[in-house]
């Protein structure tokens, strides 16, 4: 426009505007830009349509080792220019900043121009080592009597189970801030463990103990920016994460 460059490129006449020499002369230069612009279009529309490029994906610690890695050679196989970057943290990514690309929560999302989709709803149960089983015997057995493997007090603003422990007020001889190292001393018959009954069924080492109901059921969501949905690679990453989901729950 005149106002941003400074300069008056139409003059007005009884006919109507007239092009000033300035806008003559300007014509084959903003031609010349407006072809680079569409081109830079296309050069984007065809990286955002093939299926290649970078996925990062915020997840647990669990969800990531238990869940997704055994998994993953499936997604490898079939989309090898896709890049998955697991980034993993008990903080909740910020997804509007680009510090991951899709992720997986226990919460709906609540603000950001986001979108989500909940893939399990499960209630839980208690875990611990055969050894362990075989000591308490027949049961219930109520909780306030188990020695727990515990999460570690800072974890508790973002992990269900740590919020469970503390309401709960279970007795926890040990903790830990990882999964792993909890899943670990568990195994070692350290204590009980609280876990998704779904999940917990699939890992060697546990059994269910026979207890008082655990008050406490987890949702999962898959959140993703709403710009970034339908963009190819980050589709398939979603499609993966959702079939694997499905089979564990199935």
């Amino acid at each position: 426009s005149d106002l941003t460059l400074g300069a008056r490129l139409f003059d007005r006449t009884p006919e109507g505007l007239v092009p000033t020499e300035l806008a003559e002369r300007l014509l084959a230069p903003a031609e010349r830009a407006e072809a680079a612009t569409h081109e830079a279009a296309r050069v984007v529309a065809r990286e955002e349509a093939s299926l290649e490029g970078e996925v990062r994906v915020a997840v647990s610690e669990g969800m990531s080792s238990y869940v997704l890695a055994p998994a993953m050679a499936r997604l490898r196989e079939a989309h090898p220019g896709v890049r998955v970057t697991f980034v993993i943290s008990v903080a909740m990514a910020d997804l509007t900043r680009r510090e991951a690309d899709v992720a997986l929560r226990f919460a709906r999302p609540a603000r950001g121009d986001l979108v989500g989709k909940r893939l399990w709803s499960g209630d839980y149960g208690v875990f611990g080592a055969p050894s362990l089983a075989a000591r308490l015997g027949p049961g219930p057995h109520p909780l306030a009597g188990l020695d727990f493997v515990g999460w570690d007090d800072q974890t508790q603003a973002s992990i269900p189970e740590a919020r469970w422990e503390a309401k709960a007020g279970v007795r926890c001889g040990v903790r830990a801030s990882s999964i792993t190292t909890r899943l670990a001393l568990a195994q070692a018959g350290c204590g009980a463990i609280e876990l998704a009954r779904a999940w917990g069924r699939t890992l060697p080492g546990l059994v269910e103990l026979d207890t008082e109901p655990v008050d406490m059921s987890v949702d999962v969501w898959l959140v993703t920016h709403r710009a970034l949905r339908e963009v190819p690679r980050v589709r398939v990453v979603w499609e993966f994460i959702e079939d694997t989901l499905a089979t564990l729950v199935g």
